[in-house]
């Protein structure tokens, strides 16, 4: 008995060690930004999710216009195209999803924001990435943050060696500006020289045989809840294709055909669809790609050039 004793005391003294450790190292570092002891986020995601919205509603008065999207968007620096009229906030997260996108619009919207454009980014993780999976993920479930709370579970998370360095060694480094308007910034992302690239290299999109239509009424659902919103409160809504890399549709030919059936599902559900290099795939060419999965800002300024001209072109056939 006296041994069981001695050891259960040992056990238990072993895991007062380990949550302690844990406890201050999350207090200290607040690797994910939830505890609001961190600031800067240099090198790693936060919970930008989290903190997003929570900035958004601290700030009602400072934005009208949002980008929703999943982490390809965060090169996409629609601050660029503020007016007099039009103030942009970035609301890209890591494996933002349709319904939680829908799920901050209605909160942003109960909070008396005043919105007037919303343009919401898709790719194949429009149908495979699903909310309910980032309950149990740290990085990315949705902490309400407006009651001040202790958010204790956080004080508790595993350390990670990568964030305890503040960086991840196996991504090229980026900046998250989640406190001026939402983007991230590449941080020695480019070779040199890419300054003097004149345009992107570009190839044709290989031709696919149409295999057996898909499902996509639960994402045409969230879909229509988002553009019904929308209408109800006169918010000027599109929805951004992005881009993909050679790389990426190659090791994903499934995932990509499938997408594009959604696609062609929506055109015909008269959902107001953008597609910037429909028929095109970037190469990986280090200047345009972070990854295989996400682009640089030099693709992202290209994708608002065309996003000018096609608003514009909309306001002329409205006309």
């Amino acid at each position: 008995m006296k041994t069981f004793l001695k050891k259960a005391l040992f056990f238990g003294l072993l895991l007062l060690l380990y949550f302690s450790i844990t406890g201050i190292y999350n207090y200290v570092l607040d690797p994910y930004g939830i505890l609001e002891t961190r600031k800067e986020f240099v090198g790693i995601r936060p919970n930008e999710h989290s903190l997003k919205v929570h900035f958004v509603l601290q700030n009602k008065d400072k934005f009208n216009s949002f980008l929703f999207s999943n982490s390809k968007g965060g090169a996409l620096h629609f601050n660029q195209l503020n007016t007099v009229s039009d103030a942009w906030y970035n609301m890209t997260y890591s494996l933002g999803t349709p319904e939680e996108f829908y799920k901050d619009m209605i909160l942003f919207l109960k909070n008396n924001l005043q919105i007037k454009t919303i343009v919401v980014g898709l790719d194949e993780g429009a149908i495979y990435e699903r909310a309910s999976s980032h309950k149990n993920q740290a990085s990315r479930k949705f902490i309400g943050m407006e009651d001040q709370a202790i958010n204790w579970e956080y004080f508790f998370l595993p350390i990670s060696l990568k964030k305890f360095l503040r960086i991840d060694t196996t991504k090229k480094h980026v900046i998250h500006d989640i406190y001026q308007n939402g983007n991230y910034f590449e941080k020695n992302a480019y070779l040199e020289g890419c300054d003097l690239v004149e345009e992107l290299i570009a190839t044709p999109l290989p031709k696919e045989e149409l295999k057996q239509a898909l499902d996509f009424s639960s994402q045409i659902a969230t879909f229509r809840s988002i553009q019904d919103l929308c209408l109800e409160r006169s918010i000027n809504l599109t929805f951004l294709v992005h881009p993909t890399s050679v790389e990426n549709h190659t090791n994903s030919v499934e995932k990509r055909f499938q997408f594009n059936q959604l696609l062609s599902e929506m055109k015909k559900k008269n959902f107001r669809v953008f597609q910037p290099f429909e028929k095109t795939l970037l190469k990986n060419n280090p200047c345009y790609w972070l990854d295989k999965h996400h682009y640089t800002k030099i693709v992202g300024d290209s994708i608002l050039r065309m996003y000018t001209s096609f608003e514009e072109l909309d306001k002329i056939n409205q006309h």
